[in-house]
């Protein structure tokens, strides 16, 4: 699932959401485009370059003042361009293991202090998104999506189902999903998220 595809799926459901990530962006560092930017800095650093996926989510997609999104426990906070990084501040005083951050790891996201990567080594038409615990003690990076665009619809269903219209309590004390808006969600995660539809449903109690 590539991001123009992404976004029609995400405006057919949440137009609040698609202004957000189809808004004119403005962003520069230094006259250039933020993904030039980056690219010459890690350029400069060790010849790395960015995926082509990476670079439209970037300069063409990406929330120019950043973008929570609701999820079950942690929301998924997506970093405004300026915020995007090769060497996420946030990590930088991490000890142990956690300070062994790799230069291919690009920050995109996180959720609860968490991160949310690309792995730029990956140069293939669409770009994987991974996601990792601080609190294993290690980046232990695992697969959530297999594109930015199926990443962002996964969650951008997740906030939309939380919110859902006309369901005032969208969970109940054992996390099952209110029926109006399962019967929206489960199907939509099914048909986009594919082989990660357990990764992003298994929130919910009622997803099987």
């Amino acid at each position: 699932m590539n991001l123009n595809d992404a976004l029609a799926i995400i405006a057919g459901f949440s137009t609040k959401s698609t202004g957000a990530f189809t808004a004119a962006n403005q962003v520069s560092i230094d006259g250039h485009c933020v993904s030039a930017s980056l690219q010459n800095v890690q350029s400069n650093a060790n010849g790395k370059t960015l995926p082509s996926e990476l670079v439209q989510y970037i300069d063409a997609i990406c929330p120019e003042e950043g973008m929570t999104l609701e999820g079950v426990g942690h929301p998924i906070e997506l970093l405004p361009p300026e915020a995007l990084s090769w060497q996420p501040d946030m990590y930088s005083e991490l000890t142990g293991e956690l300070a062994k951050w790799q230069d291919d790891w690009f920050l995109i996201a996180h959720e609860g202090g968490d991160p949310v990567i690309v792995k730029t080594s990956e140069q293939g038409e669409l770009s994987p998104v991974y996601s990792a615990m601080q609190g294993m003690g290690c980046w232990d990076f695992a697969l959530v999506a297999d594109s930015i665009g199926q990443y962002l619809v996964c969650a951008c269903a997740i906030q939309h189902a939380l919110n859902f219209p006309d369901v005032s309590e969208p969970l109940d004390d054992d996390f099952n999903l209110a029926p109006a808006a399962a019967n929206w969600l489960f199907p939509l995660l099914r048909q986009h998220a594919g082989s990660h539809y357990d990764e992003w449903a298994s929130v919910f109690e009622n997803y099987i």
